[in-house]
């Protein structure tokens, strides 16, 4: 069987076509992969010499941090990374003052950020009004600031700092802090410091120079047994209750806890229980209505008492405080059970110690 030769030219015409054609796709298809390798490094050298900046991803995190500060795009402004750094003069107060509507501490900032345009700095809790102070790098006031502090409590300070193409936030938890730390003074005459109301002035003792108690150093002292100074009889006020009382006033409003440590030490362990309240810490809140109207003094009410035999190490308590700007604190030692000769049984004596009131979290 021969093929006809028409159909056969034909087959070699178009296997001659197909060789034609493949070289050509052949050589576009390195042409494009040529191209594209060539962008892809010109990428890489370009982005490894020059620091791009990359949004953070759309999270609250981010969102927050570009609500601060974010980069200007200022095509006037710096370039490069930034990193936010500061100092202060101060950021730890104790006062021991129980007036605080006069007393407001200062601290200085000093941003020692480097390569930055803008800064951002947030006091909170601070008496500057707003508490967000926006500058830039040419700004002495926006470099080195100073803010006040009135209120009991820790404070975060957040520092942030940017130019063209980077920024940097940082937060300093609790960096300030202000707290009311007690003098452990008793003197009548003394705004701030603790009055005895007992018959006898000698129910409570403050430490001294001149006086130390061995088990309870640096601590307010109400002793197990009152004797006369002379003679060294025992009182007649021995077996009163022993009252120590100190006044706070325009001491602010803010939730705050009342802080101390105490213990109680025993002449000799009861062998049968005695029921009678040892010691106890009365809140007296004083209410001022406003509009002219004289403040209410309310009765004052038992916070926290115990009366337990194996406090012989001091232990610490802590008592939220209400929301009032006056009040006073009251502490008192009661007598044990009395003999047939009222002499107290079960004789003890009461320490106080690292008293502190600090805003409540």
């Amino acid at each position: 069987f021969m093929p006809n030769t028409a159909i056969l030219w034909g087959y070699l015409s178009d296997l001659g076509k197909v060789a034609y054609i493949i070289p050509l796709y052949l050589n576009t298809i390195f042409f494009v992969m040529q191209n594209l390798i060539s962008l892809f490094l010109s990428g890489a050298f370009l982005f490894s010499c020059t620091k791009e900046f990359v949004p953070p991803e759309n999270t609250e995190a981010g969102a927050n941090l570009l609500a601060i500060i974010a980069p200007s795009g200022n095509p006037n402004h710096k370039t490069g990374s930034v990193q936010a750094s500061f100092i202060s003069s101060n950021s730890v107060f104790t006062v021991a003052s129980s007036t605080l509507s006069n007393l407001a501490f200062p601290v200085t900032f000093i941003s020692t950020a480097q390569n930055n345009d803008s800064i951002v700095w947030i006091f909170e809790g601070s008496t500057a009004s707003p508490t967000t102070l926006r500058g830039n790098a040419s700004s002495p006031s926006a470099v080195a600031t100073q803010v006040f502090y009135q209120k009991l409590g820790s404070f975060d300070v957040v520092h942030a700092v940017a130019n063209k193409t980077d920024f940097n936030v940082i937060r300093k938890k609790n960096y300030v802090s202000y707290e009311f730390r007690d003098n452990l003074t008793i003197d009548a005459t003394n705004d701030d410091s603790w009055t005895v109301l007992s018959a006898e002035p000698l129910g409570w003792v403050a430490p001294a120079d001149t006086y130390v108690y061995a088990p309870c150093e640096e601590s307010l002292v109400a002793f197990h047994t009152l004797r006369d100074t002379n003679t060294g009889e025992i009182l007649n006020t021995n077996n009163d209750n022993h009252i120590l009382s100190k006044s706070f006033r325009s001491f602010g409003d803010e939730p705050k806890n009342l802080v101390f440590e105490y213990k109680i030490d025993f002449i000799a362990l009861p062998t049968i229980i005695d029921v009678n309240p040892k010691i106890s810490l009365y809140y007296n809140p004083i209410i001022r209505l406003g509009s002219g109207l004289n403040p209410v003094e309310t009765d004052p009410y038992e916070l926290w008492s115990d009366a337990t035999y194996d406090v012989t190490q001091f232990r610490q308590v802590i008592i939220p405080l209400a929301n009032l700007s006056d009040f006073d604190l009251v502490f008192t030692k009661y007598p044990s059970a009395l003999n047939e000769n009222d002499d107290q049984l079960h004789p003890f004596t009461v320490c106080i110690r690292n008293i502190r009131i600090v805003a409540s979290e």
